[in-house]
Parts: C-alpha cells; structure tokens; sequence
C-alpha cells in the first residue's frame, strides 16, 4: 500500500487528518510534527507523496522541498497553507508535481491532492519533477531571504538572490541578470538549496516583481477566485430543451424522436439555468484537479447542456449529452425491469477516452446530470467517488 507522510506542527490538526485520511483505506499514512522527524521517517520508509505546512519546527516546508528535490526527486509534493494559494495565469499548477493546498481544507480536498500525486506518480509524470514556476510563489510567501542554486536536468547551474521574498539579483554563465532570472524561473525538473544571502549580491539588480516571473497571481480568502476564464476556458453552449420519450431509444439524432422529444420536455427557467450554473460551479471545484478532466457539463435528463466548462476537449458536447441521456434512460428502464432500484449513472469507456453521466441529487424542478468526460489514463473512478458525495 502506498505510504503518504502529512507534515505539520498543530498535533490536534495533525491527529485529525490523519483519522480522516484512514477512512479513505488507500494509503497508509505517516505523520510527523515537525521537519527533522520527517526527514527521520523518510531516511527509513519510501513515501509516495509529501505532504507538509508551509511552516513546521526545526525546518519549514521550502527546507523539506529542497531536500526532496535532491534525495527524492520523483515523489510529489503538497504544500499546505493558511495564507492563500497562487493562482497560475499559465496551466502548470494543480496538475503539477508541486500541489498548493490551501487552509482551511475539508479531508476530501487532500484526498484529491494526494490522488494527483498518486496518478503523476502512476503515469510518470512526476519524472518531469518540480518546477521553478511552482516554487516561486513559496518565496514571496515566506519573505525569504537567502541565495537558491538551482540545477535542472540538462542544463547549466544558476543563481537566484531573494532578500524578503523579492527576487533582487540573478546569476546563469554569461546572461544579462535579468536574462538569467527568466530562464531559471522557466526550468522543469530542477534541484534546489537555499544559503544565507551574500553582502555582495544585496543591491537590487532586479525590477520584475517575483510573482510575475512565476506567472502567477496570489489568491487568498474564502471568496478568491481564479481569474476570469476566457472564452477558450469556459463555454456556455445555448439551452436547448429536449425530453426523452419512450420512443427515444435510438441516440443517433432521428429527427422525428428528436422533434417530439422537443415538445414533451418541461420548460427550461431562468431559475433552472442559474442553479445549473452555480452546480457546474460546485463540480468544477471538486473534480478540476483529476489529470486529464477535459469536459465538465450539467445537462437535464434529455440532453440539453445548460452550462459546460471544458479543458481542451473536442468533443460535440450537445449530441454527446444526448447519447450519454439516452442510453442513462435506457439503464433506468432496464433496472427497473429487472428489480435492480434506481440507475443513477452509467461510465462509458471508450478507446480514447472515458464518459460519465450521473443524475445530481438536488431539488430543482427539472432533474439535472453531471455529463464529464476524461482520458483514458484519467482517475474516472475517484470523479465518480466525488460525485457520489455531492449534494446540492
């Protein structure tokens, strides 16, 4: 069984996460109050993931990471913090071998955190290692100041000079500093120390704030918000009502089923589009940080999408709900003749890729799916396990 080490200095917190991450029967989890006897457990047991506090006795979280960057590259990171997370104007984050948890956090969005290590580290993903663009955040979070050599695979060894979390000064053979810190800052799969600030790099040499060399801007608070999606990132296709009759069994778009399945749906309201809206919401959050999540839409029982949000996908998401819904009411038929209760969802796979369709459990007046799509190498079964906890 997978072992994950939590790391933090609040004993009671500690105590809790753990009792609540051993009902999940997963992993085994190890726990250590502070740096040193972390290090101490990972001298003696191979950890999957690492999870710890920003800040912990003896030795905080960038000490852990660095150490981790060079005794264990290959295992994934969380770093867990009650002053906000970044959010990355560029995707390299949350599906990155550096995870950003942010405090307060229900047991389930660690559990999702520490699946995402678990899956980089089942893919091989987690070979590409941490990133400097990941790190850099924990900088200016800490108001470090301190000298980083940094090494990256493949490339020269450089320098980066922070005084209280500003990055001042920069250092890579023969560039111009300000050359130097962009190319460090885009290194993949680095190897880092930290070393007390030399008198003769304290002038300031550097105008770029640091958070803008990690692309990344910080947010904090209950109501943060990535920022806005643009057109690419966040689709609302047009409400369009369609009902299944009983006729409706052929998914394929015969125009007359699909005239009268017109006709006999109910009446899509402002009401409904708003709570289908704010339920796609609320699934996004749960599910965004599965690899490979490529679709996430709410549809009514007859195929209409009423609010999506994709991630790359190509897929015809309207004449795909409409399948996905037949073949959902189809089931439901089926189980009910065979004295089987209720369908409530169906999980298509396919050789490029994985469908999943479930009825939400809510009030509303029309009932309301979860239509998500996702690679085959995706973790379809933990988006089922989350959605299976959702309620609205």
């Amino acid at each position: 069984m997978d072992k994950v080490l939590i790391v933090d200095g609040d004993p009671e917190l500690l105590d809790n996460t753990r009792k609540g991450l051993e009902k999940v029967q997963q992993f085994e989890v190890l726990t250590a109050g502070d740096g040193e006897e972390a290090l101490s457990i990972m001298s003696s047991h191979y950890i999957s993931v690492l999870a710890t506090d920003i800040e912990t006795p003896t030795l905080d979280a960038l000490e852990l990471l660095a150490y981790m960057s060079q005794k264990h590259p290959n295992t994934p990171c969380i770093v867990m913090t009650d002053r906000g997370k970044p959010w990355f104007k560029k995707r390299i984050s949350q599906q990155s071998f550096l995870y950003h948890l942010e405090k307060p956090f229900e047991i389930k969005s660690l559990v999702s955190a520490l699946f995402v290590g678990l899956n980089l580290r089942d893919e091989g993903e987690s070979a590409k290692g941490m990133t400097m663009a990941s790190l850099l955040p924990l900088i200016e979070l800490q108001q470090m100041t301190c000298r980083m050599q940094v090494r990256a695979e493949g490339r020269r060894k450089g320098f980066l000079y922070f005084e209280h979390g500003e990055i001042i000064d920069a250092h890579c053979g023969k560039l111009s500093v300000q050359d130097a810190a962009h190319e460090i800052a885009s290194w993949n799969r680095i190897s880092f120390s930290l070393s007390e600030l030399p008198r003769r790099r304290s002038r300031r040499r550097i105008k770029t704030k640091l958070m803008d060399f990690a692309e990344a801007t910080w947010s904090t608070g209950e109501n943060s918000a990535p920022p806005k999606s643009t057109a690419d990132d966040l689709i609302t296709l047009d409400d369009e009502v369609i009902e299944l009759c009983d006729e409706v069994d052929d998914p394929s778009g015969d125009a007359d089923a699909d005239t009268k399945a017109r006709s006999a749906g109910p009446e899509i309201t402002p009401e409904i589009r708003q709570k289908a809206a704010e339920w796609l919401e609320t699934i996004v959050a749960e599910v965004r940080d599965i690899r490979d999540c490529r679709t996430i839409a709410v549809v009514n029982t007859g195929g209409s999408v009423l609010a999506t949000r994709r991630r790359g996908g190509g897929e015809d998401v309207d004449k795909l709900a409409r399948a996905m819904c037949a073949i959902l009411a189809n089931a439901r038929k089926t189980a009910a003749g065979m004295n089987m209760d209720h369908a409530g969802s169906i999980t298509l796979h396919a050789r490029h890729g994985i469908v999943i369709i479930q009825q939400l459990e809510g009030r509303t007046s029309v009932p309301l799916c979860a239509l998500i799509t996702c690679g085959v190498r995706s973790n379809w079964y933990f988006i089922k396990t989350r959605l299976d906890e959702l309620s609205f």
